[in-house]
């Protein structure tokens, strides 16, 4: 079973002089869990990411890109929406049977729709804070796929 994460940026960030892979750039907690997965070699290798940047959109984690200061508002996510649903459609036509996305709130606006318009499985990251998820999301990366249909309480939240 062929999977992709739809991982939200991070307002933390590295800031380089010069252009860095996206994933070396977001310093974020969940970016955190994800390179810390990699670096003990334990990520899920069925596990393909992208990243929904409030700047660029839907992009690979290997993109080159440079430091930015935007968030994501709901004026933003109208702005980007059709290029992400569009990109998300394309990405995942034909390619993977499920779809985990943990994004927050704001972020879904970008992405509404489009679990009705592709033949694969969504699931949301959720849970009461952003430990639960956190916690989740490490299950998630590293294999537990099911993680990902347990309750808060059953993934480690109160």
């Amino acid at each position: 079973m062929s999977m992709l994460l739809v991982q939200g940026c991070s307002k933390s960030k590295n800031q380089p002089e010069e252009a860095m892979s996206a994933l070396n750039l977001y310093t974020g907690y969940f970016f955190k869990i994800i390179k810390k997965a990699m670096r003990e070699d334990a990520f899920d290798d069925r596990v393909d990411v992208c990243i929904l940047s409030a700047e660029h959109g839907i992009i690979d984690p290997d993109a080159e890109i440079t430091w930015y200061d935007r968030r994501m508002d709901a004026d933003r996510a109208a702005e980007l929406a059709p290029k992400v649903r569009e990109d998300l459609r394309e990405r995942i036509t034909g390619d993977y049977d499920r779809v985990i996305i943990n994004v927050g709130s704001v972020y879904r606006r970008a992405i509404e729709g489009v679990d009705s318009s592709v033949d694969a499985d969504i699931h949301y990251i959720e849970g009461e804070g952003i430990g639960v998820k956190g916690h989740i999301l490490k299950r998630v990366v590293r294999g537990e796929v099911e993680a990902v249909f347990q309750t808060a309480e059953a993934a480690g939240g109160c």
